[in-house]
């Protein structure tokens, strides 16, 4: 009598007690006497006794079919084992070093056999690694294994509200990961949707022990790079879209949008602030830092319709590299600035100009608006920035002159310094003869007291009563000089003014020999700048006479309004 044993009947398999008596509903072990630590380490093989006393087996079809019980699910092979491991949708199972990843089904170890759903942290052989690896899977409720089997890296799926990536192998995805095909279109050689240089390529998910994808949502990180070990795969064969930078392990700011695309190359309002993204394209667009949040005083070239940002100019302007924008000083930015005009397409969709993104990236970051104050190596600069409309239009640095009161240059208020105490500046008219801070194409350009002084075709000189030789500049013949346009509305048709400002500054309204740092004079009539001498006593010797700058004399007469060409306009200014 056979006891303590297996017993097969035709394809059906029983299980008999030391009394010889059949077994029902119950779990069975048996010594495994093939057992191999690499293929089948399970001491014992476990079977389920039904009611009828014949063991679970895998059907017919060979199909894994899953049995409930004492509220578990299990499945058995051909011959009645239960199934343990990794194991594929035949029955079998997966035993081999890299079999796991087409694998099907986890069903824990040999002395488990319960079949897993959700979230499971599994010790497998990485190939990729070539390292043993401990990765994250997902298992759907009938425990089958989400994976990726689209033409994409990775399949997305939302689990619990949150987005997670899976791999074609299942493994769940974590920090940097290319979210489309690696490398170029080999149809399209231009074409960067699937190339690793381009941020829509990628995604970001947090750290190995969380996964989950960043949606709507900032993240300070560095950039992909294989060899700082941030990103899922390594071997993508080429520069990732900010390869310098993650070079550098240089941690950035951005942003991911609902599908979890990081905002490239625009100026975008997010809950209620307007931030810049750097653009991707040539490195002098700034794709070797692409994605990143700007920060700090910047030079852009923005598309003024649509908000987007053509080029990054300079990313971090310094008081040296402002005071050279402001003052036409010849040098690296302002050439490159030069350039950046020239290649403006569309000059009524297009501007270059400076934004101001805060002073600290880490707390702020955010785009300022309206009257500012910005600190630049110790130096203090005050800007008006475009506090209305959208992203198109709002933080630009305005040119112009406000309301006559101040006159702004790519944002920045031209103020004299403080050994010069007062500062000639000449604005050119838009193409309407507008001159304000809002009307497109104003022109703002310091003018040198040197090259006023240097002048000898608007200057003038005479002898005056102390018998001094006066000699200056009729700064209104300057401004005839300039031409003028005959479609400007008013009297006055002259394409450019001629302002001065103080100290802190405010446009002069009148003024009567306003002394300099070089000790000459400034004359002003209703804040257009007329005369500029060096000496402030004009009264004629008597029997003499002056000379204007357009060759009439002046026999007699003390006032400085004699010596200009054109001494009363209201044009000018209020």
């Amino acid at each position: 009598m056979a006891v303590d044993k297996l017993v097969d009947d035709d394809n059906d398999t029983y299980y008999v007690d030391s009394n010889g008596v059949m077994v029902r509903n119950t779990w069975v072990k048996v010594v495994n006497e093939e057992q191999d630590d690499d293929s089948d380490p399970a001491e014992y093989n476990y079977y389920y006794m039904q009611s009828n006393g014949k063991a679970y087996k895998a059907p017919d079809s060979g199909e894994t079919r899953f049995r409930t019980i004492d509220g578990k699910r299990y499945a058995f092979d051909g011959d009645g084992k239960m199934l343990y491991g990794w194991v594929d949708g035949s029955s079998e199972r997966q035993t081999d070093e890299s079999d796991w990843e087409g694998a099907t089904y986890y069903l824990g170890s040999w002395d488990d056999g319960a079949m897993k759903t959700g979230w499971q942290k599994i010790y497998v052989y990485d190939q990729d690694e070539e390292d043993d690896m401990e990765h994250w899977f997902n298992f759907k409720s009938n425990g089958k294994k989400r994976y990726n089997n689209g033409s994409n890296d990775i399949d997305e799926v939302k689990i619990n509200g949150r987005r997670y990536g899976f791999d074609n192998r299942g493994v769940m995805t974590y920090e940097w990961t290319l979210a489309t095909h690696g490398g170029d279109d080999p149809a399209n050689s231009n074409r960067k949707l699937n190339s690793v240089a381009s941020t829509s390529s990628w995604r970001y998910f947090n750290d190995v022990d969380d996964g989950a994808r960043v949606t709507k949502g900032w993240f300070k990180v560095v950039a992909p790079h294989e060899d700082n070990d941030n990103v899922f795969k390594t071997g993508y064969g080429s520069s990732t879209f900010a390869a310098s930078d993650a070079d550098d392990e240089t941690e950035r700011w951005y942003y991911a949008d609902g599908d979890g695309k990081i905002y490239t190359g625009i100026i975008k309002k997010i809950k209620g602030k307007y931030y810049g993204f750097r653009p991707e394209g040539t490195d002098a667009a700034g794709d070797e830092k692409a994605g990143a949040m700007l920060s700090g005083l910047v030079l852009l070239h923005v598309n003024t319709k649509t908000g987007e940002i053509i080029r990054v100019i300079d990313d971090g302007v310094d008081a040296d590299e402002l005071n050279d924008l402001i003052d036409d000083e010849a040098s690296t930015i302002w050439g490159r600035y030069q350039d950046a005009l020239n290649d403006i397409s569309d000059p009524a969709s297009e501007a270059v100009s400076l934004y101001y993104f805060g002073n600290d990236e880490d707390s702020d970051g955010a785009m300022k608006t309206g009257s500012t104050t910005v600190t630049l190596d110790g130096e203090t600069f005050h800007f008006f920035f475009n506090k209305t409309g959208g992203s198109e239009g709002r933080g630009r640095g305005l040119t112009g002159v406000d309301d006559y009161k101040f006159i702004y240059k790519l944002g920045c208020r031209i103020e004299a310094d403080k050994d010069d105490k007062y500062q000639a500046v000449a604005v050119t008219r838009s193409s309407t003869g507008a001159v304000d801070i809002h009307d497109e194409g104003v022109s703002v350009k310091k003018i040198k007291s040197r090259d006023l002084k240097n002048d000898t075709t608007h200057d003038i000189s005479l002898i005056n009563s102390d018998n001094e030789s006066v000699n200056g500049c009729d700064i209104s013949a300057l401004q005839k000089s300039k031409g003028q346009n005959s479609n400007f509305s008013g009297d006055n048709k002259d394409k450019v003014h001629y302002f001065l400002v103080n100290t802190s500054g405010n446009i002069q309204k009148t003024k009567s020999a306003a002394k300099d740092g070089d000790d000459w004079y400034f004359y002003v009539y209703k804040s257009a700048l007329k005369l500029y001498t060096n000496n402030k006593n004009l009264k004629l010797k008597n029997g003499t006479t002056a000379t204007k700058a357009n060759g009439t004399t002046i026999s007699s007469g003390s006032k400085w309004e004699d010596y200009v060409i054109d001494a009363h306009t209201t044009v000018n200014g209020k």
